[in-house]
């Protein structure tokens, strides 16, 4: 009898059935213990009625979840609970292969990624002893992972069929299993020995696997019957349509490979899954031309017609050659198109041409808000997410185009584009960005000011310093490696104090000694004996020898309207064969202003999706400012009527930037950054009318405000020669000047003073971390103590004061509730809570990615991938050769 929603199997929760079938009924179930869910199969009672078959259920279970593969379904437990006897395996969210094949034939190089992946889950089976038996479309299932083999239903280790029941059940079957001689297994999948009833080995899975290659690459299964007799007859007796003449595109050298694993003979057979698995590799990789189309049979000519033929050739080529030769040559054309994101992606981050212009990676997020590294071949329709790269930032790619490195999770991996699991290469906690060199050797920078560009062996090791902050000139930390050809010297971006002032720098791996070439407008690329780079909105190339290290022309430009941000990310790339991949429009004009709860959900939107950020909610509530960059790269103040959604445009200056708004505490003015001769300068003006702007601070001197109470403003500056940010205040006044607050040999930035104007809390870099939050009492003498555990930036109170937020930076939003001091004893701080994950850019640089209501029950976040559609990326062959035909 089936179980019901509710039934508890020891510590786990019915929750739904998930399919059925004579060999067992499979449910999804919550675990109770560790709170996730997972898949329960259940063995059907009367198949549990002898001791024998229980104990055998039980060891099996045990021994295929010692297998530990990133490709096999996780058995986490077995046990029993009366007469259920139950095993509980990993809960895979996907769809089977059987469902993605029911759709049509699978890209090429999809069948030789998940083939791989399945070849060597099938190889550390067999290692260990233990034969599926059982492998189909059916038990694969297609997982953000990758391929995910499960169902060892009718798998056995090792020595004859001995029982009624051989291991772990399979709900494909419709009926139970008897003793040796019985056909075991799925007849469509089945190899000519276990049609026969004899003892089956590794040989058996490998037939298997060369069918389920054979229907993914065609989307036609091998054999076929109208009846059970006439497809054994089929499989025993005839060979397969030659995949050539179902797929003409399929590489020759798989479709020989599915011909050796469809051997009758299993001595004829390929005999190891790990052989099949090295073929495919192989073969992805271009082996012995493996990518090209199967050719068309034609009828065999005579050498003698042969001959004459290529007699003609030759004269009629002399002939046009020389014709050639008289003509001028023809200007290149330029071949430009653009290519269309996946419908589920939701937004995309800088994308990567592979050094041989051949595939296209890039870091994506999709309507969950899953963040993962995609990659499109050009000559392909289709996108494919990489699996086990959830949670990473902007990939790379090797020299050879085989490989991409990646940072996720405090690491730094890499993996085959071709399939199988990334690899971690070291330890990065900090990671960001990278570049992989000619000789073996990874460049990265990090996130933290603390860190300079390290370097490390692909092949695995302990970073080691490539570069030294330079303090003394007011050096804050560095970004944008980027490898010269010669896999030695590198380029690299230092940045002033909190992305003040950026500058190109060159070094060299094995010395700590770099110079100067010159002022910085965003992130480099080498490429054919240029440097590329975005200045606004322009993407710019400029002749420089790689030999010399110098530049030899002026810039001129390439493409208009090309995506940049402010931090100096350009969304751009070029291969050394003179592709030109890149983003256009605004940075982030994908962002989304919208509402969520304490839990994360979301409650609404304002506006329409745009290059949106630091954004402030008004004091009463009904209107929001926000920053808004423009298509031609301007960044300017809007304002939003939160009941109405109508924007207006607060700012004018086209010239220069305004950002960083701030209301005043009665919402009748709204102060801000605007950039003048390089630094950032604070005006206010008016809110609702005409207004004049007035100047309120500025000079050789950087100002952002983030609190303006009725005794003052609250914000962060940073002098022309001060290596640091430092906390100050400042009075509406038509003389007004900065008062340092707090002011040491760290960075100190985003003040956010209490309501009742007793505590102020800030952003430091004082514990060493990439930045924590601490609060002290204002305006003093007292108390001073650190609130973040682990890393915190952007401050906010609740109105009362007994609460205040931040974020990390892994993105949660964190709340500490505050007890007030009284009579003298100091305040007291909860540990951090973490409300939610916000879909925010990973840009710390900026001031406000969220803001929050009085109430602290709303939260305004600027979203990442907040658009229902991405923009195409544009594809430019032969850069250089589209210049010469202007």
């Amino acid at each position: 009898m089936p179980l019901s929603p509710g039934t508890k199997l020891g510590t786990y929760e019915i929750l739904a059935p998930i399919g059925a079938g004579g060999m067992g009924e499979v449910y999804r179930a919550r675990d109770s213990r560790l709170g996730r869910e997972v898949a329960i199969k259940v063995l059907p009672r009367d198949l549990a009625g002898t001791t024998e078959i229980r104990a055998r259920f039980e060891r099996e279970a045990r021994l295929i979840s010692s297998l530990n593969h990133p490709n096999i379904c996780i058995v986490h437990d077995v046990g029993h609970e009366g007469d259920d006897f139950y095993l509980v395996m990993e809960l895979i969210e996907g769809e089977s292969l059987a469902e993605r094949v029911g759709r049509g034939p699978l890209p090429t190089e999809d069948v030789l990624r998940y083939g791989i992946q399945i070849a060597d889950a099938l190889d550390r089976a067999h290692r260990a002893g233990i034969i599926h038996r059982d492998l189909k479309p059916g038990n694969v299932m297609l997982a953000r992972s990758g391929a995910k083999l499960l169902d060892f239903g009718l798998a056995r280790s090792g020595g004859p069929v001995a029982s009624a029941v051989s291991g772990i059940n399979s709900p494909t079957m419709s009926r139970p299993l008897t003793t040796e001689g019985t056909i075991i297994g799925t007849f469509q999948y089945m190899a000519p020995e276990q049609l026969e009833g004899k003892e089956s080995d590794e040989r058996t899975d490998i037939w298997a696997l060369g069918g389920v290659l054979y229907e993914r690459a065609t989307g036609k299964r091998a054999f076929a019957g109208k009846s059970q007799a006439s497809l054994i007859s089929s499989i025993m007796g005839s060979e397969p349509t030659p995949i050539a003449q179902q797929a003409p595109f399929t590489p020759p050298a798989l479709e020989r490979l599915v011909k050796a694993c469809l051997a009758k003979d299993p001595d004829e057979r390929i005999q190891t899954a790990h052989d099949v698995k090295l073929q495919l590799q192989w073969i992805a990789e271009g082996g012995s031309q493996a990518g090209v189309p199967a050719p068309i049979a034609a009828k065999r000519r005579s050498r003698e017609r042969l001959a004459w033929i290529s007699v003609g050739a030759l004269l009629v080529s002399t002939l046009v050659l020389a014709a050639a030769a008289l003509k001028p040559k023809p200007v290149p054309k330029p071949v430009i198109f653009e290519l269309i994101a996946p419908p589920q992606v939701r937004g995309i981050d800088l994308p990567r041409i592979s050094p041989d212009g051949r595939k296209l990676a890039f870091n994506a997020v999709d309507s969950l808000g899953t963040v993962s590294i995609w990659v499109r071949a050009m000559n392909s329709l289709d996108a494919q997410r990489i699996p086990g790269t959830e949670g990473s930032t902007r990939p790379f790619w090797s020299p050879d185009s085989r490989y991409l490195a990646f940072f996720s999770n405090g690491k730094l991996y890499k993996v085959d584009v071709n399939g199988g699991p990334p690899i971690a290469i070291a330890d990065a906690p900090r990671g960001a960005d990278g570049s992989w060199g000619r000789k073996n050797i990874i460049l990265f920078d990090g996130t933290a000011s603390a860190d300079s560009v390290q370097w490390v062996s692909a092949a695995g090791g302990i970073p080691t310093g490539a570069t030294i902050i330079n303090r003394k000139e007011g050096e804050a930390f560095t970004a944008w490696p980027q490898f010269l050809p010669d896999g030695k010297h590198f380029l690299y971006i230092a940045y002033g104090s909190l992305n003040q002032g950026r500058v190109l720098r060159l070094g060299s791996i094995g010395t700590m000694e770099t110079k100067s070439l010159g002022e910085a407008s965003s992130r480099v690329e080498y490429a054919s004996g240029h440097l590329l780079f975005v200045k606004n909105a322009v993407l710019l190339a400029r002749k420089f020898d790689a030999s010399s290290r110098k530049f030899t022309g002026d810039p001129f430009p390439v493409a208009q309207g090309v995506e940049s941000s402010s931090e100096g990310s350009a969304r751009f790339s070029t291969s050394s064969e003179g592709t030109l991949v890149y983003r256009t429009g605004a940075g982030g004009t994908d962002r989304s202003l919208v509402w969520m709860d304490r839990t994360g959900k979301e409650v609404g939107r304002t506006g329409e999706p745009g290059a949106y950020r630091c954004p402030v909610i008004s004091p009463d509530g009904s209107q929001v400012a926000v920053s808004l960059r423009s298509p031609a790269g301007a960044l300017s103040i809007w304002t939003f009527d939160v009941e109405r959604n109508v924007g207006s445009r607060f700012t004018f200056n086209d010239e220069s930037d305004t950002d960083n708004a701030l209301w005043s505490p009665d919402g009748s003015a709204i102060a801000y950054s605007q950039t003048r001769s390089g630094f950032e300068n604070l005006d206010v003006k008016p809110f609702g009318g005409s207004g004049i702007e007035r100047h309120l601070l500025g000079g050789q001197e950087n100002y952002e405000l983030s609190n303006w109470t009725k005794d003052g403003m609250f914000g962060h500056n940073r002098g022309a020669g001060t290596p640091t940010w430092n906390v100050f205040t400042t009075q509406l006044k038509d003389s007004a000047r900065a008062t340092s607050v707090v002011a040491t040999q760290f960075h100190e930035y985003q003040p956010a003073i209490s309501p009742d104007g007793t505590l102020l809390a800030y952003g430091s870099t004082e514990s060493g971390n990439d930045g924590d939050i601490y609060v002290q009492v204002y305006p003093g003498p007292g108390g001073k103590w650190r609130i973040s555990t682990s890393s915190g930036s952007e401050p906010h109170w609740r109105a009362d004061g007994r609460e205040l937020f931040y974020l990390d930076n892994s993105r949660h939003i964190m709340s500490v509730t505050v007890e007030p001091g009284v009579a003298g004893k100091p305040p007291k701080f909860s540990l951090p809570k973490e409300l939610f994950t916000a879909p925010v850019s990973r840009d710390v640089t900026i001031r406000n990615r969220f803001d929050v209501t009085k109430d602290g029950q709303r939260f305004l976040v600027v979203a990442v991938g907040g658009s229902t559609s991405v923009g195409p990326t544009t594809v430019v062959l032969d850069w250089q050769g589209r210049q010469a035909g202007r």
